[in-house]
């Protein structure tokens, strides 16, 4: 009976060691993941954003070049509805020279939402041309398959 014990015992002890984990390997792919995850999101984001900002550059650009004939081709039927394009005229003769300066995109974002239109905002920051620092938000919502003007704002950053 004893010697069945000795054998059990022995047996026990001669179980293999875990191996332990290689911390620095798992550090390694949590990394990964984590930059394959960031990468993707980001990529998702600006396939998102893509349409809304051209059309948002090619407004903020015909602004700046005082071209408000381009510009408000570029509103969106509401927004026709409710401003004329003679006075929209006088708001790009009034802000187009101050903001025909180099601008710099501070933020983007899409929203959609089931059983409505999607909507984007696009923010610049413009130095105009009176040595002020500008904010203007150009907000755009989808027509059909087209993103088009909705509004603007341009307001002196504080």
């Amino acid at each position: 009976m004893s010697e069945n014990m000795g054998q059990v015992s022995q047996s026990i002890g001669e179980a293999k060691p875990v191996k332990k984990r290689n911390t620095k390997k798992v550090i390694g792919y949590v990394v990964l993941a984590l930059v394959v995850l960031v990468v993707g999101v980001t990529l998702l984001a600006n396939s998102a954003t893509k349409e809304p900002v051209k059309v948002s550059n090619q407004f903020l650009n015909a602004v700046q070049a005082g071209n408000a004939s381009e510009a408000y081709g570029l509103f969106s039927s509401a927004a026709q509805d409710v401003v004329p394009a003679d006075q929209f005229d006088g708001v790009v003769a009034q802000v187009g020279p101050i903001l025909n300066a180099e601008e710099k995109m501070t933020n983007k974002s899409v929203e959609a939402e089931t059983g409505s239109a999607s909507t984007s905002e696009v923010v610049y920051e413009i130095k105009g041309t009176d040595g002020k620092t500008y904010k203007v938000t150009i907000n755009l919502i989808k027509e059909g398959d087209v993103w088009r003007v909705q509004n603007f704002d341009s307001k002196v950053k504080s």
